[in-house]
């Protein structure tokens, strides 16, 4: 192979724009990797204390982390570093093994990571629209959904590997042929013979992520709209009729995961979609500045879903001192964290006698527990009440 077969087709950006862009993602990159890790380490950190704390909303959420770092690094901070040497981009230190590692890690985790958005979703809406409690939605989807997933995406990113499918293309390895503008595909030129890599699949694998990014997208958003209107309608009757005691505090989680819906939504929004209208509508690919956003963003997913994770203490941090603005409150709150795991962890560590545990304390601000049981507990006592009446 010669660096001909690497040329920047259609990477137009001159090196000062490279090394923007580079920087960009590099540092975004490291913020998602930290905010992963930080959603990894409080649930851990609950895990080992108590297994039956941790519910199926905070294992999502820790899975979700673990294929965002692998995504993360692998895709967005080592970026260039990754491809091989001869291609003459900026960083570039890989060969073609390096160059397979990133590409599968693309397709892979980046499946997993999308998947994982939609099992959040699933989650949600079946919390709050169809009255699931968390017990009933781990035990017929959540345990089931995570080897799918696991399944799903080492099939995903193995196959390119058998066909010499992952190559590099403007300093990061796709599911793409080389060089990228051989064959009859997307971005060929019908013309030049393809030396790796197969048109065919570069189309199939370019299509199904196109694909992929559009159902979760209407996923996710049809499912956000369903618990809006869900607790809106709720709303409207405790209006009418009122409410207390446990359907009070079951109304006040479900506003709470109406808001968590909205924001990790949204969070996909920013980091998926605005991102590949950035990259592929021809009127803004043009615009170096809005490249260097593009970059900037896509690798974000990780820093955005641990602020939303740690809101509500967050915000029960500014509860409890009056006046401190939110994000004090997050700083607060981020580095307490992190401080009051370590001593619960040396804590329990040499804890000898068994403590007294109830339902209600595997919320513990972050976690939805104990949801719709009390309600449900509720109705149950009422019916039957009535029955023997």
């Amino acid at each position: 192979m010669t660096s001909m077969l690497y040329a920047p087709h259609q990477c137009t950006a001159s090196p000062e724009e490279e090394l923007t862009k580079m920087l960009a993602q590099k540092i975004s990159a490291a913020l998602s990797i930290m905010g992963s890790g930080y959603i990894l380490a409080l649930v851990g950190g609950k895990w080992r204390k108590k297994k039956s704390s941790v519910d199926p909303y905070q294992r999502i959420m820790a899975m979700y982390s673990v294929y965002d770092i692998l995504f993360s690094f692998f895709f967005w901070f080592m970026g260039s570093w990754m491809t091989p040497t001869e291609t003459g981009w900026l960083g570039a230190s890989g060969n073609t093994v390096t160059c397979s590692i990133q590409g599968f890690a693309h397709s892979a985790f980046g499946l997993g990571s999308i998947l994982y958005q939609m099992l959040l979703s699933l989650q949600m809406m079946l919390l709050v629209t169809f009255m699931w409690t968390p017990r009933k939605f781990a035990e017929k989807v959540e345990f089931r959904m995570h080897w799918v997933i696991l399944i799903l995406m080492i099939i995903f990113g193995s196959i390119p590997l058998f066909l010499q499918g992952y190559n590099p293309t403007c300093g990061q390895c796709l599911e793409y042929p080389l060089p990228v503008w051989c064959g009859d595909w997307s971005f060929g030129d019908g013309t030049t013979e393809c030396v790796r890599g197969n048109p065919t699949l570069g189309n199939i694998y370019f299509f199904l992520g196109l694909f992929a990014v559009g159902v979760t997208t209407l996923f996710c958003t049809v499912a956000m709209i369903v618990i809006y209107r869900t607790v809106y309608n709720q709303e409207e009757r405790n209006s009418r009729y009122g409410f207390a005691g446990n359907n009070e505090a079951n109304h006040s989680q479900s506003k709470r995961i109406r808001k968590s819906m909205l924001l990790y939504t949204s969070s996909f929004y920013i980091c998926w979609i605005l991102p590949f209208a950035l990259w592929y509508v021809p009127m803004l690919m043009a615009q170096p500045a809005l490249q260097v956003i593009a970059y900037a963003l896509a690798p974000l997913m990780g820093f955005l879903n641990m602020m939303v994770f740690i809101q509500p203490k967050c915000i029960k941090y500014q509860k409890d001192h009056p006046g401190t603005c939110l994000v004090a409150a997050y700083y607060r709150t981020m580095f307490s964290i992190p401080i009051k795991l370590v001593v619960g962890l040396w804590g329990s560590a040499e804890q000898t006698e068994p403590s007294n545990h109830t339902p209600a304390d595997d919320d513990d601000d972050i976690g939805f527990g104990s949801y719709n049981e009390h309600v449900l507990v509720a109705e149950g006592e009422t019916a039957a009440a009535q029955i023997s009446g």
